[in-house]
């Protein structure tokens, strides 16, 4: 199928939810959601805002962690709910999101930020983010970094072997985002895929990002 852009990448991930799990299950970020726990007391409530087929979600849960998951691929909600039955996962959109305010400790928003189509976009889901965290909950955000003149793009990649579209970020504008929508930054850093992991993609760079509800 043709992507353009959002909604045309839900679609795909909902006609080849089984297949993208496969293959995202052998990417899991450990040492972030092991830095991201620690954050945490036992048992808070964690979001993991933008779950896809759960991996990170269910990896949160055995830190203890009390996790929901929120996807707007139906599709992946669907291989969540029947990989790991014993987790709550809701189909639902970041930009309005079915929580009450100051639900939760954490939200964990990895790659998920990075299919919005605009900044204004962006800056609504992190406004929602921020209106269902708790004071002082934390926040871990991963997008993929702006490394050329493009914004956004329609790419193949060896990960999906099929075009999604991104939209890109620099360090300066992701702060911003951050202190515009009350979140206090903790750490942030760039850094290239095949630094994290050998088998990585050489052409991609991510940011990594933890900032604390003011």
């Amino acid at each position: 199928m043709k992507i353009k852009g959002f909604q045309d990448t839900i679609e795909w991930y909902n006609q080849n939810a089984e297949q993208y799990a496969q293959a995202a299950s052998q990417n899991a970020s450990l040492e972030e959601i092991d830095h991201f726990a620690k954050q945490l007391s036992p048992g808070s409530k964690v979001l993991d805002a933008g779950c896809g087929s759960g991996r990170d979600t269910d990896l949160l849960s055995k830190k203890g962690l009390n996790t929901i998951g929120l996807d707007y691929s139906s599709g992946l909600i669907k291989v969540a709910h029947k990989t790991f039955p014993d987790i709550e996962f809701v189909e639902g959109n970041m930009l309005s999101m079915p929580f009450s305010d100051s639900e939760f400790n954490g939200v964990w928003s990895h790659a998920s930020l990075l299919h919005l189509e605009t900044v204004d976009e962006v800056k609504k889901a992190l406004q929602e983010f921020n209106r269902v965290m708790k004071q002082s909950a934390v926040l871990h955000v991963l997008v993929k970094a702006q490394t050329g003149k493009d914004k956004t793009s329609v790419v193949t990649d060896s990960l999906s072997k099929h075009d999604r579209f991104f939209q890109y970020f620099t360090k300066p504008e992701l702060e911003n985002l951050l202190k515009e929508s009350r979140f206090n930054l903790i750490s942030i850093e760039q850094y290239r895929e095949t630094d994290r992991n050998p088998k990585g993609r050489p052409e991609v760079e991510w940011i990594l990002a933890l900032a604390r509800k003011v």
